[in-house]
């Protein structure tokens, strides 16, 4: 039987040729066949240290990518795009397949058709000449054994640096909308809130002003009830006689003679200022409150309303409904009914807006919520002085059967004084 002996050099180099086949070409290396003769190392080696994974032919994205194990919308992303960051996009094509962008799993097939494809990083990388092989100065080189790895590619080839610089990608042909651009800058928001505001709908009266303008008694005698005061054991000690009471404060009040209050009623708390001479006392709203309880000599009511302070001998009437006009606005008038200014409600000086004026026109001369009158003084006649002054502008705001509550809303001249005339010039739609 023949005998093959096989030297230490061809054992290291079958080794070798083993560890090669199961571990697969190194990054950067060429494997080499010992058995055939040595290559040409006069032609220069293909540089392929700037390949990347050529998605499809003709540099176009497939329609669809099959998730093996090991991926993530990261390692995707790197593939298609050179870019990992760029991994929402695959996940905005996907949303109906993938519900948490933290999980795919094996065998999900992904939609890259409409990806943005511009979004790749372009090649910058400068182009070189057709390289020009000088002449071969390579001498005698020992035969090369298993144990030597073969060198990288000749380098002696000269290379042109004159080149000439690529052309500029072409721009996008379509846009897509990412989720980076779907947020909302300060500015946005700043003009969001600016047009909310701008865009307020128009109210010709609202429910506090009706409620808080106050009215005169026109010597009517009106149901009132009398407030007990706050039922809440203050937590500092009172320094006065008198417990307020404030919104959510829960107070007792007792009823008119002949008279019951019921679970649900609203009620108005009061005040009575004065007394004008033909019109009776001065009505001033100070809250709205609600009967929780009734109790034998008295009701339990809570504050839902306050526009003033709240304590015990103030008064209490049976509200008022309140009539909402809508969005509806008062149109201009010529020739408009004509009246005189009562009084103010305060006694202070007039100082701004929002105060009201009481005239001597109501509901039986077809006033109603909402119409706007002006405060004028009429021209003296008098050669070289001025005609008519307008001095505020008012909107009636409550109304009785003669007289009407008037809520300022713009003064030209603060000199307001009783019997001054008024004129209606904008009245509601009746």
């Amino acid at each position: 039987m023949r005998r093959t002996t096989i030297c230490r050099s061809e054992r290291a180099a079958l080794l070798a040729l083993v560890a090669g086949l199961l571990a697969g070409p190194a990054p950067g290396l060429v494997a080499q066949d010992t058995t055939q003769a040595r290559p040409d190392t006069s032609r220069p080696a293909p540089d392929t240290s700037q390949a990347a994974p050529a998605p499809a032919p003709g540099g176009q994205l497939p329609a669809t990518h099959v998730v093996t194990r090991g991926e993530s919308l990261w390692s995707i992303a790197q593939l298609y795009f050179s870019d990992p960051l760029l991994w929402p996009e695959i996940y905005r094509l996907n949303t109906a397949l993938i519900d948490d962008p933290h999980w795919i799993y094996p065998g999900e097939e992904l939609n890259l058709a409409g990806a943005v494809s511009v979004a790749q990083a372009p090649d910058t990388t400068a182009v070189a000449a057709p390289q020009r092989v000088a002449t071969d100065t390579v001498h005698a080189q020992p035969t090369p054994t298993a144990d030597t790895v073969v060198a990288a590619a000749d380098t002696t080839a000269v290379v042109d640096t004159t080149v000439e610089a690529p052309p500029p990608p072409p721009g996008p042909t379509e846009i897509y909308q990412t989720i980076f651009d779907r947020r909302r800058t300060p500015s946005q928001e700043v003009r969001d809130e600016l047009r909310a505001y701008a865009n307020q709908p128009y109210r010709p009266l609202r429910r506090g002003e009706f409620y808080s303008a106050g009215f005169l008694t026109e010597q009517e005698r009106l149901p009132y009830g009398r407030v007990l005061g706050n039922t809440e054991t203050p937590a500092i000690p009172r320094l006065t006689e008198r417990s307020s009471a404030t919104t959510f404060d829960q107070i007792a009040i007792q009823a008119p003679r002949n008279a019951s209050y019921h679970v649900g009623d609203s009620l108005l708390i009061v005040r009575v200022d004065r007394d004008i001479t033909g019109w009776g006392g001065v009505v001033v709203p100070v809250g709205v409150a609600r009967v929780t309880e009734p109790q034998r000599r008295q009701v339990l009511a809570d504050v839902v309303m306050q526009f003033g302070r709240i304590h015990e001998g103030h008064l209490a009437l049976p509200l008022e409904p309140f009539k909402d006009p809508g969005q509806v606005r008062p149109t201009p008038v010529d020739g408009g009914l004509e009246g005189t200014v009562i009084a103010q409600r305060d006694t202070h000086v007039l100082t701004g807006p929002q105060q009201v004026i009481f005239i001597n026109r109501g509901r039986v001369d077809g006033v109603s919520p909402g119409d706007v009158f002006e405060a004028f003084k009429p021209a003296s006649g008098m050669p070289g002085t001025s005609s008519e002054q307008v001095q505020v502008i008012v909107e009636i705001v409550h109304t009785r059967d003669h007289s009407s509550s008037g809520l300022i809303l713009n003064i030209e001249h603060a000199n307001l004084v009783p019997g001054m005339p008024v004129r209606l010039i904008r009245k509601m739609p009746s």
